[in-house]
């Protein structure tokens, strides 16, 4: 087949090589200026192809770059050309296997790819392909090269990623996820989610410690977030050994007065509220293995001290970041309310956003489609916080307490108390600028 020499793309994505060879083009354009014929250069038709901001149909060149340039140099308009596949193909969902079959034409015509080419090439489809869905044998005979040196080449990626995906599988684990939801999170199957989950030792880390190692570098070490690190180290300990390990200090009266963040546990967020804070209100109001619900969990300073509490935990929030798996995506609707939580929890921790305090911080993290209640009027933000009550309430135990934070003006709260009281049980925390105080209401 001939095919117009200004239809075809060139992907560098899919290219295996660093870059063209200029000696090799101008080499290419002697040979066709005395009338050399070269082999058909190959090519696939393909769709969902990013050109620009729009996703188009096109056909890019798997083998044969070199030919191409050579070509539109000479001023030939039409050349020869083979397609890999006789159909389009999806061009998200396959370009890997684009990648490797320019990697394949290369290693026996051409100019070769180099051993850094392959290294390359290797290391790149392995940090995008987390779930090993390209196995080293099957590199290794893409490449032309031995498995052994495929393993030397991307062992140090593959670890990585085994950690990090094994740290997903217990901090959920541990949090109280089903094996089967785990599963269609890291796409891998549940038996070796099993394997993982009762497998796994890390009793190593006390020999870290006596030898003189911090938890910074043990949580390297093993490639965890710190949270988990503190949650491995202290299973096991009560409530009381754990403030004692980590040097908040238990308090036993009637205000709680917290003046930093502790940098260990949650992320960096509007709003963040101290982990001693959380860690108190679990203390008193939960016991371990109890449900906690995070409608509204921001940095995830809630799962951390539930992950070290040991009480399970069910996250929701407008938005979502990669290193917090625990955080589903939802938005609560006050148009058509709905309740994503799967089992009835025994606390309700309730830190939404503070009125329009942070408005802009929290712009910036939704779209207008799921707005934050940040931008609501005085008006829609408390009818937004009584219909959430409500449902709150048809929807949790008895039992169920609720853990309300606030910083909105207390005619507001009162305002709300008729619909707070029908939950049996909630407290409210107020938020100054340097101290929470913790208000136990009884209905």
């Amino acid at each position: 087949m001939e095919v117009n020499i200004s239809d075809l793309i060139w992907d560098q994505f899919i290219y295996p090589r660093g870059g063209k060879s200029e000696k090799t083009i101008d080499a290419y354009v002697e040979a066709l200026a005395i009338g050399a014929q070269f082999p058909p250069i190959k090519i696939q038709r393909v769709f969902n192809y990013a050109d620009g901001n729009e996703t188009t149909e096109g056909t890019i060149i798997l083998d044969g770059i070199h030919r191409w340039f050579a070509f539109k140099e000479s001023g030939i308009k039409k050349i020869p050309a083979v397609e890999w596949k006789d159909k389009p193909l999806d061009y998200e969902k396959n370009k890997v296997a684009f990648l490797l079959e320019g990697a394949e034409c290369n290693i026996s015509h051409g100019d070769r790819l180099s051993p850094g080419d392959k290294k390359r090439i290797a290391r790149e489809i392995a940090t995008s392909d987390p779930e090993c869905k390209w196995t080293e044998s099957a590199l290794a005979e893409k490449l032309g090269v031995i498995q052994q040196t495929v393993n030397t080449w991307i062992s140090d990626i593959r670890a990585r990623q085994k950690a990090s995906r094994n740290t997903v599988i217990l901090r959920l684990s541990r949090l109280g996820w089903p094996q089967e939801k785990i599963s269609g999170t890291v796409e891998i199957n549940q038996q070796r989610i099993s394997q993982i989950t009762n497998n796994t030792n890390f009793s190593e880390i006390g020999n870290l410690l006596s030898q003189g190692h911090d938890m910074d570098y043990i949580a390297r070490h093993y490639h965890m977030d710190i949270a988990l690190v503190w949650a491995l180290r202290l299973e096991g300990k009560t409530d009381q050994e754990k403030f004692k390990e980590l040097g908040w200090g238990l308090r036993t009266w009637d205000q709680w007065y917290f003046n930093e963040c502790d940098e260990r546990f949650g992320d960096d967020w509007p709003g963040r509220i101290p982990a001693q804070l959380v860690a108190h209100t679990l203390f008193f109001f939960t016991k371990p293995g109890d449900v906690v619900l995070d409608p509204m969990a921001g940095g995830g300073v809630v799962s951390d001290i539930c992950l070290l509490f040991e009480r399970k935990c069910q996250s929701f929030d407008l938005a979502l970041r990669d290193n917090r798996p625990e955080i589903q995506r939802y938005y609560w609707d006050p148009q058509n309310w709905t309740w994503p939580v799967t089992k009835k929890p025994d606390l309700i921790f309730f830190d939404p956003p503070y009125f329009s305090k942070k408005e802009r911080d929290y712009e910036k993290k939704t779209n207008a489609e799921s707005p934050s209640i940040s931008s609501y009027t005085k008006e829609e933000y408390e009818s937004f916080l009584e219909g959430f009550f409500l449902l709150a309430h048809r929807k949790s135990k008895a039992i169920t307490r609720m853990a309300l934070f606030r910083a909105i003006a207390s005619k507001s709260i009162r305002h709300l108390e008729k619909s707070l009281l029908c939950i049996d049980g909630y407290l409210t925390l107020n938020k100054g600028d340097h101290l929470w105080t913790r208000i136990v209401l009884s209905n």
